[in-house]
């Protein structure tokens, strides 16, 4: 362990020449304070540290205890800050009743290193010199835990995500603390466009736009700075096509290329290589698509920097590339309107390319026309330009079939035919008795229905066809028969030749006695009354049925007299 403890003023411009380092001069510099503050962001003083500004906090005295904690420049890859140090100022009003818990929290990789003082600060600016290295007084997870392996302290370093310096030094009491010159001795800076000047601010590049299916990868400022050797950079093309490689034309001695495919290539240090020669490497990377049809779009190319503890950093660069487009040659398509939906694409012809841009818009997204839900018309599919880099429109225009109708369902006279025809689309067809001409003809009451084809439509279709009476029935009843058995006119009945639904007919004699009675016109009298033969004379009939006419049911009456003669 290596910890310097010290009163004297640590110098900021010493500092200013280091990376990752929080002199506090002009704001909080985004730290926060957790556990039991007063408040989740750490206070600025414009004066009284160490010197300059400095931060502080109060305990919020909810229970807890609190920390300062660092922002993101302190977090990410620090591999290269293995066996350096992590140094700050710090004082405390008090740490009579200090805690178990650490005065330092690092956490990366999964894994958190805690480390503990030996000596507490004091109410004046105390500093303090942190190792970081396995050996150093570092443990896993408590103050009491393992010491860490070397592994493992570079595991942390290689992704680090949480940096926590403790404030709170008395467990009972509302105290304070203030913190001052953070600084992790980390010189590793990788970053694709030094001066943002693309619109990026994490340290990835965006390239200006490309008519041509080619430019270069990285532009003219990268930065790449580390203490201890770069090992490799690995380049990967992350959405190129088949037809799109990356290259480098000359690689700078000492270093070295390993070609694992036209998007995937290592730069290695064999061993004397330096930053300057990675940057002049990464500076040649160019970009090329050899179609025939290159393809709008932005591709993206991956760098993976390798350091001694591993993985250092990692940045892209994104390269719109816009050749002249090509959105096909018109097309146009008719669909029947009951028909599934499709892809508006697939009706261009010619060679065009995805990613255009459909107008109208289809009520299913990805342009696929449903014929159920978007109507007929001209969709425009569009490349807009970009930039200086020219564009293209095509379009597909969508006529919709409505398949045709047998009939409206209806309703005829009795003696009448009704003769139902093919709607004159069909290509094909057959009607639901197996039959497959042109019309049949209709005499009785049922469901009639055909199936069939038309260009574009499957067609299935039936009607319904109802008969009714049009006309009065013409009642006829005999007024004289003559029952002797001699095989004429024996019988006597009233003839109603019409469709009824209901019927009575009675026959009363001259003391109005009913003799004969029936609820069908089909039923006969032979001239029996009371099971004997009926006395020669008038006898009086009455009836009364109901019957259709024009599909309404009626009632109809009628009366009159036989003889009977034998």
């Amino acid at each position: 362990m290596r910890l310097t403890l010290t009163l004297i003023l640590f110098t900021k411009t010493l500092l200013a020449t280091q990376a990752q380092i929080s002199t506090f001069d002009s704001g909080n510099e985004d730290w926060r304070c957790d556990g039991d503050p007063q408040s989740t962001s750490a206070f600025w003083n414009a004066t009284g540290g160490n010197p300059g500004g400095y931060i502080q906090m109060t305990d919020g005295s909810t229970g807890g205890t609190w920390y300062f904690v660092a922002p993101a420049k302190f977090r990410g890859s620090k591999c290269d800050a293995y066996g350096k140090f992590l140094r700050y100022d710090q004082f405390a009003d008090n740490h009579s009743n200090p805690n178990a818990f650490a005065d330092v929290e690092l956490i990366g990789g999964g894994t958190k290193l805690v480390f503990d003082h030996p000596v507490l600060p004091f109410p004046t600016w105390t500093h303090y010199d942190l190792f970081l290295r396995e050996d150093a007084g570092w443990r896993v997870n408590t103050t009491n835990g393992l010491v860490p392996t070397q592994a493992q302290f570079k595991q942390v370093l290689s992704n680090i995500t949480s940096l926590r310096i403790r404030g709170e030094f008395h467990h009972f009491a509302v105290d304070y603390g203030g913190l001052d010159n953070v600084l992790l001795e980390s010189n590793f800076a990788f970053d694709l466009d030094a001066d943002n000047s693309t619109g990026l601010f994490n340290g990835d590049y965006r390239a200006d736009t490309s008519c041509f299916p080619s430019l270069p990868v990285v532009g003219n400022d990268p930065v790449l700075t580390s203490e201890g050797p770069i090992d490799s950079i690995v380049i990967r093309l992350l959405n190129g096509l088949p037809s799109e490689s990356i290259s480098l034309p000359n690689v700078p001695p000492p270093l070295q290329v390993v070609l694992y495919g036209p998007q995937h290539l290592t730069l290695i240090n064999p061993g004397n290589g330096v930053t300057l020669d990675f940057l002049a490497a990464i500076q040649m990377l160019g970009f090329l698509d050899a179609s025939m049809h290159p393809l709008q779009g932005t591709r993206q190319v991956e760098f993976k920097v390798y350091a001694g503890c591993g993985l250092a950093g990692t940045q892209r660069a994104f390269l719109p590339v816009y050749p002249p487009p090509s959105a096909g040659i018109p097309g146009d398509t008719t669909l029947c309107v009951t028909g599934v939906p499709f892809p508006l694409f697939t009706v261009l012809k010619g060679f065009p390319d995805p990613g255009g841009v459909w107008i109208p818009a289809t009520s299913i997204s990805g342009a696929v026309f449903d014929p159920a839900t978007d109507g007929a018309g001209i969709f425009a599919y569009i490349f807009p330009p970009a930039g200086e880099c020219a564009g293209d429109t095509s379009w597909v225009a969508v006529e919709l079939e409505i398949p045709p109708i047998l009939r409206q369902d209806t309703t005829i006279c009795y003696d009448e035919i009704l003769y139902l025809e093919r709607p004159r689309e069909l290509m094909e067809w057959v009607w639901g008795n197996g039959s497959q001409q042109s019309e049949i003809a209709v005499s009785l009451p049922g469901v009639y229905s055909l199936r069939g084809r038309t260009e574009y439509c499957l067609f299935e279709d039936s009607v319904r066809v109802d008969f009714y009476s049009c006309k009065e029935c013409a009642l006829y009843v005999p007024n004289v028969f003559t029952p002797n058995d001699d095989g004429q006119n024996d019988l006597w009945q009233a003839f109603l030749p019409c469709r009824w639904l209901r019927f009575r007919l009675e026959v009363y004699d001259r003391w109005g006695s009913l003799v004969f009675a029936s609820d069908n016109p089909e039923q006969t009298w032979d001239g029996q009354a009371r099971g004997k033969d009926a006395i020669t004379g008038v006898y009086v009939w009455r009836l009364e049925w109901d019957a259709d006419l024009f599909g309404e049911t009626r009632t109809w009456r009628a009366k009159g007299d036989v003889t009977i003669l034998r």
